[in-house]
């Protein structure tokens, strides 16, 4: 389908409910991060919950439950739900926080550590009129976003999957990981120790995070035998360790590759993959939910 075509189709829900719908208008190529910040701009109402172009949503009640329980839990900033990661090209499908993830209510901290929440999942408060202005160095700021909302309050957890969530090559996180990738997900992260500079857990856990990405962009330069990149990195990380020496830094570096290669070959992680290869095979067979 053609630029206009897209246009034209927005034009006339546009008109037929004027009172729902606001058509912005943006050149082609206008930019995934200019475009995420004009629309937080332009949205109006007391929640706001994304549907990202590539996913869908799967449960016709799912606005209702989520604004149902924002409205009577005032001290929750924001809430989202499981959904089905369905890999394209390849036809398997998995479900969202699984594995490890045992928390209905959680916060700030436990999202410093990772960003457990996908984006066509979440229901959350407009805090802001318009987005901080750091943000716009950020690529993506979609983790950004769940941050300074998890700054205000708490986080719920529906486990029943109320979305798809499709991946496929073409997308800006695909499953191989790149030095694009990387740089990216750290830099959300430098700038987030920045403005969580004095809450010590939430910067203590954005840096261990910041750190295992630093240390996957070192392995990735030695593979591609890139050493001025390397030396970069190296040097990138010591502003999260004041009185470090980038030999301080090497060290860490090959501890934390000595324990992923011991827990590489260990008898639970070759379980944990068998099992979910086996999952794979047999999600191939199982149908998507309709909309």
């Amino acid at each position: 389908m053609q630029h206009g075509q897209h246009v034209g189709i927005c034009q006339r829900y546009a008109e037929q409910y004027p009172e729902a719908i606001t058509l912005v208008h943006h050149n082609p190529n206008y930019g995934l991060q200019r475009n995420t910040m004009d629309c937080y701009k332009y949205c109006k109402g007391q929640y706001i919950a994304i549907c990202d172009g590539d996913d869908y949503w799967t449960d016709k009640h799912k606005l209702q439950k989520m604004t149902d329980f924002m409205d009577s839990h005032t001290d929750f900033s924001e809430c989202f739900h499981r959904v089905i990661n369905y890999y394209e090209g390849k036809g398997i499908k998995s479900l969202s926080n699984g594995k490890g993830f045992n928390k209905v209510v959680s916060d700030v901290a436990d999202l410093s550590k990772s960003c457990y929440i996908t984006n066509s999942s979440c229901l959350f408060r407009k805090y802001y009129e318009e987005l901080p202005k750091w943000l716009e160095e950020i690529s993506l700021c979609d983790y950004a976003i769940h941050m300074l909302n998890a700054e205000r309050g708490k986080i719920y957890y529906f486990s029943k999957p109320m979305a798809v969530y499709r991946k496929h090559s073409a997308g800006i996180f695909s499953e191989m990981q790149s030095d694009k990738q990387l740089n990216m997900t750290l830099h959300v992260r430098e700038l987030l120790m920045e403005h969580f500079k004095d809450n010590e857990t939430v910067f203590n856990n954005l840096r261990k995070a910041a750190t295992n990405i630093v240390f996957s962009l070192i392995r990735y330069y030695k593979l591609h035998d890139n050493k001025s990149k390397e030396s970069e990195t190296y040097q990138r990380i010591l502003r999260f360790y004041p009185g470090l020496t980038v030999d301080n830094i090497k060290k860490m570096e090959q501890d934390d590759l000595l324990n992923r290669q011991k827990q590489g070959k260990s008898l639970k992680h070759l379980f944990m993959k068998f099992m979910s290869m086996g999952r794979a095979a047999v999600s191939f067979f199982i149908p998507l939910p309709r909309v």
